[in-house]
């Protein structure tokens, strides 16, 4: 596990968007969050987590390290971050040995589209 670094840490305590576990989400598969907030690296590259602001989620402890863990969504929640805050072809650029474009089709397919056609949205 790679720490986060100090002031990363405060700079993303400080975002709102990290006060709340991510599965409170409309398009979340489980809203049955239980326990403190949590830091998740939603993504590992070259092996490591990565360390930006956008691959960190906010998950209770139940959806970080407890049963309602569901780490895809995890990652479409993080990669949803990415590509509104640095945008898929920098991410691309900056880390080229994956497939991000693959990565966020499949996910954003499998939360985003098919949760509309469940809720009947």
């Amino acid at each position: 596990m790679r720490p986060i670094p100090i002031k990363m840490r405060n700079k993303i305590a400080a975002d709102p968007f990290m006060k709340v576990c991510i599965y409170e989400s409309d398009d979340a598969p489980n809203h049955n969050c239980e326990g403190n907030i949590e830091f998740e690296h939603a993504w590992l590259y070259a092996g490591k987590q990565i360390n930006e602001p956008w691959a960190i989620v906010p998950c209770c402890t139940s959806h970080n390290r407890g049963e309602g863990l569901d780490k895809n969504y995890n990652r479409y929640r993080a990669l949803k971050r990415a590509v509104e805050t640095i945008g898929l072809k920098d991410l691309q650029r900056r880390m080229p040995k994956k497939n991000w474009q693959q990565e966020w089709n499949y996910l954003r397919k499998k939360y985003l589209i098919n949760n509309k056609k469940t809720n009947g949205k």
